[in-house]
């Protein structure tokens, strides 16, 4: 008797169907991602160049971020190592480079008309742009 009131009890227990759980705990966890690039696109007057910083988060959703108009032609980059940049864009007489600081992507603009060597302290910062904190910032292609 005591055996059979042991097996309903674990039948009642541990059997029949079990409903799916909805609400926060249900739904996929996405670690944050930050991607950058760069968007580059023929400015409306003459032979200069619009330069953009995007960004891509782990959902896919696009922002894009104005760094300025620079004479072209421009390219994307990679900047020396003493720079310390995740990417770059090159345009006649500057550079323009993607720097990590705590949680912030910061857009520095290097004048190189001086001819002397490229100091990264002469840097001048264009922009900022905030990532979600603890999000992963990656270059993108």
């Amino acid at each position: 008797m005591r055996t059979l009131t042991i097996l309903l009890v674990c039948a009642a227990a541990c059997g029949g169907k079990h409903k799916p759980t909805t609400g926060a705990g249900s739904q996929a966890i996405y670690p944050k991602t930050m991607r950058l690039s760069w968007g580059l696109k023929a400015a409306e007057t003459g032979d200069k160049i619009d330069v953009f910083l995007q960004t891509t988060d782990e959902t896919g959703g696009q922002q894009s971020f104005p760094v300025g108009t620079y004479g072209g032609p421009c390219k994307v980059i990679a900047p020396a190592a003493a720079m310390k940049a995740v990417s770059g864009v090159g345009c006649p007489g500057v550079e323009l480079h993607a720097v990590i600081a705590n949680s912030d992507v910061v857009v520095l603009k290097l004048d190189l008309s001086g001819g002397s060597a490229p100091d990264p302290m002469a840097r001048v910062e264009i922009t900022r742009v905030a990532a979600p904190p603890g999000a992963a910032i990656e270059k993108g292609s």
